[in-house]
């Protein structure tokens, strides 16, 4: 996974060259248009270039959000086994977890309940990062089908209003509040039951 990991890095910095690449001819051509020199569908052509090398680079910063969180978890996955098991409605928090057993049963078709409070409180989306099962939850063979990663740092503002709404609501959770030395910078809330190994 690490490996996979720093040969995503190396992409994303060819699609980032790539993508700078054709923005400067897009630019060029634009020139170029203004001058009479060339037909306004050179342009265009430019531009369509340049929105798929920034879907590119966007696709491959996702893939490696979701890839530290995954590596995250599954890091931390010992760290958790060692734990105690929360009962229902038991709340715990170490210097790298913070954990909450909600009592209230909590699917994927929720996720706009949290999503709505998310975008009403703080004027932007909620930045999901996984969305049920994943091609990386998939290799790391977890079973995500019922959660939710969102990219949000626990301790932050944000972290620490979402962990609250959570709570309230009952909805269980695992925050991770650490990266991972060397492999990921994961850190993240993990909203559902922990994802055990398939």
């Amino acid at each position: 996974m690490r490996e996979t990991r720093e040969g995503a890095e190396k992409l994303l910095a060819l699609h980032e060259a790539e993508r700078q690449r054709a923005a400067d001819e897009y630019e060029r051509r634009r020139e170029l248009y203004y001058q009479g020199l060339i037909a306004r569908n050179e342009v265009l052509q430019a531009e369509q270039l340049v929105a798929k090398a920034m879907t590119r680079v966007e696709e491959d910063k996702r893939w490696l959000t979701e890839s530290d969180m995954a590596l995250t978890e599954f890091v931390m996955r010992d760290e958790l086994l060692r734990l105690p098991r929360l009962s229902v409605g038991a709340y715990n928090e170490t210097g790298s977890l913070i954990r909450f057993n909600g009592g209230t049963p909590w699917g994927l078709a929720d996720a706009a309940k949290i999503e709505k409070f998310f975008l009403s409180t703080f004027g932007r989306t909620l930045p999901i990062s996984a969305l049920g099962q994943t091609a990386t939850h998939d290799r790391l063979r977890f079973d995500h089908h019922n959660a939710m990663d969102v990219a949000i740092h626990p301790d932050s503002k944000e972290g620490q209003s979402l962990l609250n709404y959570l709570r309230q609501a009952g909805i269980p959770f695992i925050a991770f509040r650490n990266a991972v030395p060397g492999a990921a910078t994961g850190a993240h809330i993990h909203i559902g039951k922990p994802s055990p190994r398939s």
